[in-house]
């Protein structure tokens, strides 16, 4: 059992989306309920994702998609189901928990997202409170002006 995330202020979030399902299985995935005291099965189900934020412990169960005396005998190669789940970590950036963020994903690839707020207090880095910054003038530029180069026909 673990969490992936914890201790961001609630600001983070793991989400599982699964991809591709297997039908009729045991519960895939284990999740603890807060008081961690309870721990319920879950299965994997088309268009419906599972979100875990800070400290939501979970495990993958053991899944046997596969029962070989089940192989008919003039069969080939018989097709295996297989479940595909994606899972993306999402969080609201600020100054309160960049460096727990920075801790939490310094095991793996550093956390690319934690370098582009060199300033406190943090900000959204394409937004101003006038609306007209972009990704490409962060300091809230605006988009250059926009000239006609051509005439439309008719």
């Amino acid at each position: 059992m673990h969490s992936d995330i914890y201790a961001t202020n609630g600001k983070s979030w793991n989400i599982v989306f699964p991809l591709i399902t297997v039908e009729g299985t045991e519960p895939e995935l284990n999740i603890m309920a807060e008081d961690m005291n309870t721990v319920v099965g879950v299965h994997y189900l088309k268009d419906i994702a599972y979100a875990m934020g800070d400290f939501g412990f979970h495990q993958t169960r053991p899944s046997n998609y596969f029962d070989p005396s089940q192989i008919d005998e003039e069969e080939s190669s018989p097709l295996i189901p297989i479940r595909v789940v994606f899972g993306a970590y999402c969080s609201q950036v600020d100054e309160t928990n960049v460096a727990m963020l920075r801790h939490i994903y310094d095991g793996d690839d550093p956390a690319p997202f934690a370098d582009q707020f060199t300033e406190l207090p943090m900000r959204e880095v394409h937004w101003t409170k006038t609306g007209n910054a972009t990704l490409r003038h962060p300091e809230g530029s605006g988009l250059p002006e926009l000239r006609m180069t051509c005439e439309s026909e008719g």
